[in-house]
């Protein structure tokens, strides 16, 4: 899988990369009513400006410039760094101070071998409890995955369908290492969808259909393959255009898991 959906046009010319602020600015409007607290609000306005491209891997987190697009103090904005330098989306320098985290190819390979050890290991435990039930909710959550295209609702989708894949409210800690390791990798790809060179696309619903035949091994080599699929388009973006905050947002494509 390496190649990308574009999300334009084709053969459109790319316009002039987006200013990350104003972009920032626009998120923060969307995300102003329906919060009780300013520092969930500033977290959540501020990771999905990374899990999207607004702001780049590399890109400077000035606390104060960001308080200023959100509408809120700084020390919000400082708890949100914090807790997204946890999440593996952000971290400190002595002299940069906050800076969206990038990644290497090494570092990328390396989580795609945990993940697939893991999250393969996952599915055999699932699998062997699975019930009707979970089996129903886990169609209507691929069928969901499916149909959205890119951006938060497509991440949120796809989190909820692999929580209950992988049985997370059964294996708590498991599920938190998983989605450690996504965020490690994800930056704003878990936003992307990758394709392969023959046109496919992952499906959930195909994986869900694995699942429900209730054969373990054709199932987990489904996964796997999937996996290193996207291990391979990861890789091959990382080394033809490093994530980094020069990188053109023009350039930003969809895809990914």
């Amino acid at each position: 899988m390496t190649a990308r959906e574009t999300s334009g046009s084709a053969g459109a010319a790319p316009g002039p990369a987006p200013d990350p602020e104003s972009a920032l600015a626009r998120l923060a409007d969307r995300h102003a009513a329906g919060y009780r607290s300013v520092g969930t609000m500033a977290y959540d306005i501020i990771r999905d400006a990374i899990l999207d491209g607004t702001l780049p891997p590399g890109h400077k987190l000035r606390q104060e410039t960001l308080a200023e697009l959100i509408g809120v103090s700084r020390l919000p904005v400082r708890s949100a760094l914090i807790q997204l330098e946890a999440d593996g989306l952000v971290e400190f320098h002595d002299r940069r101070g906050a800076v969206v985290k990038s990644l290497s190819v090494a570092q990328a390979r390396e989580v795609y071998q945990l993940r697939i050890l893991l999250e393969t290991e996952a599915l055999r435990l699932s699998m062997a409890e699975m019930t009707d039930e979970r089996l129903e909710r886990l169609r209507e959550l691929g069928r969901v995955a499916d149909e959205e295209q890119e951006g938060a609702g497509f991440i949120d989708a796809r989190t909820e369908f692999y929580a209950e894949l992988y049985d997370a409210a059964r294996h708590p800690i498991q599920w938190e290492l998983i989605e450690q390791l996504r965020l490690k990798v994800g930056r704003y790809m878990l936003g992307w969808r990758l394709v392969g060179n023959d046109g496919h696309r992952h499906s959930h619903g195909e994986l869900t259909d694995a699942v429900g035949a209730g054969d373990v091994g054709p199932a987990v080599e489904l996964l796997r393959h999937h996996l290193e699929g996207v291990r391979d388009g990861v890789l091959a973006m990382l080394e033809a255009e490093p994530l980094t905050g020069a990188q053109p947002a023009a350039r930003r494509r969809r895809g990914g898991s």
